[in-house]
């Protein structure tokens, strides 16, 4: 009971006071368990799903890339795993081992070519499923075969470029949105396939789709200056629930993470936050700022924070008020725009990348304030840098054709230990749910799923 009450910094302290402690602390998997209630509630539902999909062969593969410790793989995969702290388990000693490799030697399991620019490419939270969305007008629902190989199950035709195509989190959606105005939803029916269950018209192009945590509500941003959301029905249908108007195009929109709240950016220079009831009215609308073009925003995982990317080359935290509102907290200034900006899994850091070459890396210290960690340089502009669902490795996303992944050291420095290349701009790039694998998508064509593993001096490592 103590131990549950405690965050994670406190069950380190007492683990090192006297043996008796040192033990219970190791029998209660403390220090696990503390580690997974840092993340919110549907990050958590994320690491159950794919832990739980996993056999026993999988799982035994995962961890002895990283450790020879056969006792300790023996220990893990023997454990029941319908045990609510097993998850939590396999994931925190997954993070240290993989923590404690200098470099990872990458294996490239898939390489997709298509024949046109893939804007954008990400795994379903349980590992089994692939969306791409191309500048053909497609997007590309594949399934993993049992031989190991992907096979397209089903394709998604837009008239215009597919601007993003992502799936729910709960795995049974996939929502597309295009440049010819037009949002299709897909849904996984009981014999495998993927069905249209929705499709919905802007008047203009749509930049982006979004599913709330719970997959019952999608947001789309679009040029023709509305945000509009639509939600799941009982029957199985998607329908029109609220729209929400700005003064120019909405280059995104985004729900807070434990909450039915809208963040919305647009050309008009501003951020705002819609509060919605049930997904369908806006109560509400608080701006955040009123400055250069807002490139993106983005909730923490808890909600209490907003961070935009802006076109004055600044990045821009923002704390919330007890009295609801938003108020600045911290600057990131880069000498170019800064391109994308986001908050680890657990909140405890940020990255945001710039045209100026340059990811930085902040970190929150007990006190509440934001400081620079880390800096790590391109050859070119750095579209996107985003966590692994760990927090403790990023991966970006560059002009120079190249995905670096980052690595957060015992020492509490980030370094570089692997990198991913194409022969074109790396548009977009992403962790699997486990965090073992790495997605990314180019404008050569070419979707490639790498698999990170230990470099060949594998140590034993006793739990």
């Amino acid at each position: 009971m103590i131990y549950s009450r405690l965050q994670l910094r406190d069950i380190v302290s007492l683990e090192r006071v006297c043996t008796r402690l040192c033990d219970g602390i190791h029998k209660d998997n403390a220090l696990a368990k503390a580690w997974y209630r840092r993340f919110p509630s549907p990050h958590q539902y994320q690491i159950r799903t794919a832990i739980n999909t996993k056999n026993d062969i999988q799982l035994r593969d995962w961890f002895e890339s990283f450790t020879n410790d056969k006792a300790l793989v023996n220990s893990l995969t023997d454990r029941k795993p319908d045990r609510i702290y097993v998850p939590a388990l396999f994931f925190f000693t997954k993070t240290r081992l993989m923590s404690q490799c200098e470099t990872f030697t990458l294996v490239t399991t898939e390489t997709i070519q298509e024949k046109h620019c893939v804007n954008s490419a990400s795994l379903s939270v349980d590992g089994r499923h692939l969306v791409i969305a191309c500048d053909d007008g497609t997007t590309k629902i594949y399934v993993h075969k049992a031989a190991g190989s992907w096979e397209v199950i089903a394709s998604i035709s837009h008239t215009g470029s597919v601007n993003s195509a992502s799936f729910s989190p709960n795995c049974r959606y996939v929502v597309s949105a295009s440049v010819d105005g037009t949002v299709i939803i897909y849904g996984h029916k009981g014999d495998g396939s993927w069905k249209p269950v929705g499709s919905f018209s802007h008047t203009d192009c749509v930049y982006s789709a979004t599913f709330s945590a719970d997959s019952r509500y999608v947001v789309t941003a679009s040029e023709d200056k509305t945000a509009k959301i639509y939600g799941l029905k009982d029957d199985g249908s998607w329908k029109s629930e609220a729209t929400i108007p700005q003064n120019g195009p909405i280059k995104l929109a985004t729900f807070n993470p434990i909450a039915h709240n809208i963040l919305t950016g647009s050309e008009d220079k501003t951020a705002e936050i819609c509060g919605l009831k049930n997904g369908r009215s806006c109560l509400e609308k608080n701006s955040i700022e009123r400055h250069r073009w807002v490139l993106s925003a983005i909730f923490s995982p808890n909600g209490s924070h907003v961070m935009t990317a802006r076109k004055d080359n600044t990045a821009k935290i923002y704390d919330q008020k007890a009295n609801g509102s938003w108020k600045p907290r911290t600057t990131i200034r880069h000498i170019d725009y800064v391109n994308s900006a986001n908050f680890s899994p657990d909140g405890r850091y940020v990255v945001t990348a710039s045209d100026d070459y340059t990811v930085r890396i902040y970190g929150q210290k007990a006190n509440g304030t934001w400081e620079g960690e880390a800096g790590i340089v391109h050859k070119d502009g750095v579209l996107s840098a985003t966590f692994s669902p760990d927090g403790r490795h990023v991966v970006t996303a560059s002009k120079d054709g190249t995905a670096k992944i980052i690595g957060l050291q015992d020492d509490g420095s980030w370094v570089e230990k692997a990198s991913i290349s194409h022969n074109g701009w790396v548009l977009s790039a992403s962790f699997s749910s486990d965090g073992s694998r790495v997605v990314t998508a180019s404008s050569d064509g070419a979707v490639k799923i790498t698999e990170l593993r230990s470099n060949n001096s594998l140590s034993a490592v006793t739990e």
